[in-house]
């Protein structure tokens, strides 16, 4: 499965990048959210971020793969990897509330993910900043049942070239975060409904799916119709 960024998408992305004056020698992210608004990101995606982790594999952590949460905004909400590869992520600048768009970081894969909206590989020399110039990175939207992007999910790896199947990885894992952030959503509304009826009305709900008319229901709780 072929996920390469096609070139002339590249050279566009290279271009907008020196028209914003990125300097391609940057060593940090040029954008990262204050701890207050960090905080309103990471509360508005709770149930994506909990998805995240139910489905990224201890396993998976262990090894030499970072997986990469952003929102829809290209900010990143969580970093799940072992902690050799987590100081050196850290060491980049990348920790939560750093954007991906480009004017932040330049051509990544996460941004053109996001301009594309589908899965892109971006090989080390294929990035605009030298901050990711070691980076092998692929990733994905994250697609739920009605077609609406919630998230980006991203596998890298830092001096070391992706293994093949991961570009089949990614794919599932997106997937499999849709349908467990689904899953949390639906659940979570569920609740909420439960939890504004109160037992009468529960027992009106319950008769009514019978088949009960309004007048038998009122008579058979003693209560008006």
């Amino acid at each position: 499965m072929n996920f390469s960024c096609p070139q002339e998408e590249l050279i566009s992305s290279y271009k907008r990048c020196r028209k914003i004056g990125i300097d391609p020698s940057i060593t940090l992210p040029l954008v990262i959210l204050n701890p207050e608004d960090l905080q309103k990101k990471i509360h508005k995606n709770k149930e994506l971020i909990e998805a995240f982790h139910m489905s990224v594999e201890e396993d998976w952590v262990k090894g030499e793969y970072l997986f990469l949460l952003t929102d829809i905004e290209g900010y990143l909400l969580d970093v799940r990897c072992n902690t050799e590869e987590k100081k050196c992520i850290k060491d980049s600048g990348f920790e939560p509330g750093v954007s991906f768009r480009e004017e932040s970081c330049g051509t990544n894969a996460i941004s053109m993910a996001m301009r594309l909206k589908r899965e892109v590989y971006i090989r080390p020399k294929e990035h605009y900043c030298d901050i990711f110039k070691k980076w092998h990175c692929i990733a994905s939207p994250i697609i739920v049942e009605n077609g609406e992007i919630v998230g980006y999910v991203d596998i890298s790896t830092i001096d070391k070239k992706i293994a093949d199947e991961v570009s089949m990885v990614i794919k599932l894992l997106a997937e499999k975060i849709a349908t467990e952030y689904e899953k949390i959503v639906k659940e979570k509304e569920l609740n909420k409904i439960k939890i504004k009826l109160n037992d009468s009305q529960t027992k009106i709900l319950a008769l009514e799916a019978k088949g009960y008319r309004e007048l038998d229901i009122a008579e058979a709780l003693g209560i008006d119709k």
